[in-house]
């Protein structure tokens, strides 16, 4: 991938690459202690409710640490190891990027501690999201599945591009509900758009990929179950708001056959879990508008229904299905990773149709397992009902409660 120079002596891109996450996961491991630390002392904790799965507080700063970890890798490649050099003189453009995620690394980091309303997060998305449009962050086109022929999306590309990176922001913030789900997703997202951009040459989206995943690798050894620390609100919207916008990045200069399915792909666990809990929070608005006799205009001013928590997502659905906490994150790890080979794979080949053969298999394979759950499912339920016929609840398994 070509020479750049370090201490005068000249080293590979792939040498570069690996001291790039040495430094983001080195300093984040060194951190995190100390974040878990100050945490407790100021109160800055996560504490136990009826939709969460742990028991005591846990800190929720982790967004802060994987970002301190992420800029420093980040600074080392481009001012230490040559990367300066090869990154497009482009400040504008990258300044727009750097400045709106520290925006949203600081908006979740007050809503941790004090809370924001939803109305103010979503202005601040939204706002957020002009900014790096006009920077030039735009999804200015769209491509047919089925035609390699690109459409132009004129004046849609504004709301398009708004939709798509509040929606990102949003889904991985809601994905975010079991020990080490939200940071191991982004890590594998990350990842897959680190190798989709080596691909296709694009050092700068590398870099910021590389350095990346080497923050949330460190961050993993904090965040997995049993967690000691979570990522908070100010981690899940700054790494959603940092994967919406590189994946534009990557999507409008990818090739025409597969520059809309590839992040499609790579973001389709979030983005399904995030359409099935919009579905479902709109029928429960709509059967309590029902219910009260009171309309549509009830529903209009009772919309902050629509962002009441829940344990309707997938990973509650696989807690409920009997998996165990680890159980359930590895699984929806597994399908992010099958997820990132299939985006891989069509980008390599640039066949859609070999990317809709794999996505059948895929989505074959997933409602086969799902059957297996819940075969798995009724089997227990028999299993703990009393001879005589009466019915009994069987006990929920200590590792799907765990720590949280």
């Amino acid at each position: 991938m070509g020479l750049v120079q370090f201490a005068g002596f000249p080293i590979s891109m792939g040498l570069t690459g690996l001291l790039t996450f040495g430094v983001s996961a080195l300093v984040t491991l060194a951190l995190t202690p100390v974040a878990i630390r100050v945490a407790h002392r100021f109160g800055i904790v996560d504490r136990p409710g009826p939709r969460k799965v742990h028991r005591i507080p846990i800190p929720r700063i982790g967004g802060v640490v994987v970002f301190v970890g992420f800029a420093c890798g980040l600074a080392f490649a481009v001012f230490t190891t040559g990367y300066a050099n090869l990154l497009p003189v482009r400040t504008g453009y990258w300044g727009a990027l750097a400045a709106c995620a520290v925006g949203m690394l600081l908006l979740g980091l007050v809503d941790d501690v004090v809370g924001v309303s939803f109305r103010g997060k979503f202005a601040f998305q939204i706002l957020a999201s002009l900014v790096v449009w006009t920077a030039g962050f735009r999804i200015a086109v769209l491509t047919h599945p089925l035609d390699v022929h690109r459409i132009e999306l004129g004046w849609l590309s504004l709301p398009i591009t708004v939709l798509w990176i509040v929606g990102i922001t949003n889904a991985i913030n809601l994905i975010d509900g079991l020990d080490g789900l939200a940071a191991g997703c982004a890590l594998i997202t990350t990842t897959t758009f680190a190798v989709i951009a080596a691909h296709g040459g694009r050092v700068a989206v590398t870099a910021i990929g590389v350095a990346l995943v080497g923050s949330l690798v460190g961050f993993l050894r904090y965040n997995f179950n049993p967690a000691r620390i979570f990522l908070g609100d100010s981690g899940s919207m700054f790494l959603g708001f940092v994967l919406a916008v590189i994946s534009i990045h990557g999507s409008q200069k990818g090739p025409a056959a597969v520059a809309t399915l590839a992040p499609l792909l790579v973001l389709g666990l979030p983005i399904v879990d995030t359409a099935l809990a919009i579905a479902r929070r709109l029928y429960r608005l709509g059967s309590e508008s029902t219910r009260s006799g009171n309309g549509a205009g009830w529903a209009v001013r009772n919309l902050s229904v629509m962002f009441q928590p829940d344990r309707g997502h997938v990973h509650h659905q696989l807690l409920d299905l009997g998996l165990g906490h680890r159980a359930a994150v590895l699984v929806l790890y597994l399908v992010m990773i099958a997820l990132g080979f299939l985006a891989l794979a069509v980008v390599v080949l640039n066949s859609v149709w070999v990317a809709l053969i794999l996505v059948t298999v895929l989505a074959l394979s997933t409602v086969a397992m799902l059957l297996a759950l819940l075969r798995l499912r009724r089997r227990r339920r028999g299993a703990s009902r009393p001879a005589g016929g009466g019915r009994e609840v069987a006990p929920v398994p200590e590792s799907a409660v765990g720590p949280r």
